[in-house]
């Protein structure tokens, strides 16, 4: 055999093993090879979801402010907490997010945070440290607790953060208080 001949046969056999590569690239090991496919770590499934809710804030002693839907279903996880976002026809939002009985070590038992919608922009409360968090329930049967919030500030939630790290806050909107009440009920239990 000339050197061309060896060169065919040497092609030829390496045939196969270059395909055996490219199955196992393209297929995947698992498939070569019977391997055990990897865990689902997807988002936990929430044991409760709450559908009916209501929360009121007070500003700086003006007339209650009452949010009686709820913007999305809230729920209600023992590893993650419960949460619920209220709102009404005005343009007013409380969030409620994280909410335990009890708190972690040094942590709040929940954040909240204000939002508003003023003509063509999203105003937020972007400082929840501003607020004292008091959750008397948060479990599978529902969410319910208050806020008092001290020196709180608008600002743009849209905007962008100046050089010093500030929030864009809104020109001419002073600081205020806030008293908030929350409750959020759980219409569906599923087992979890």
């Amino acid at each position: 055999m000339g050197g061309g001949a060896a060169r065919v046969l040497r092609g030829r056999a390496g045939a196969p093993l270059f395909g055996l590569l490219v199955a196992t690239v393209v297929g995947g090991c698992q498939d070569l090879f019977g391997a055990v496919p990897p865990p689902d770590f997807g988002m936990p499934q929430p044991v409760a979801v709450y559908r009916e809710g209501r929360a009121t804030v007070a500003v700086d002693g003006d007339p209650i402010i009452v949010l009686d839907e709820l913007a999305e279903t809230g729920t209600f996880d023992p590893s993650l907490g419960a949460g619920a976002t209220f709102h009404n026809a005005d343009g007013w939002y409380v969030r409620v997010m994280d909410a335990t009985k009890l708190g972690g070590f040094l942590t709040s038992p929940a954040y909240i945070q204000l939002d508003r919608i003023v003509g063509t922009e999203h105003w937020t409360s972007a400082d929840p440290s501003r607020c004292v968090v008091t959750v008397s329930a948060a479990d599978a049967t529902g969410l319910m607790g208050k806020a008092t919030c001290k020196g709180l500030r608008w600002s743009d939630a849209l905007g962008t953060y100046t050089g010093n790290f500030e929030p864009p806050y809104i020109k001419d909107a002073p600081a205020f208080d806030a008293e908030i009440t929350f409750q959020a009920t759980a219409s569906t239990t599923q087992s979890g």
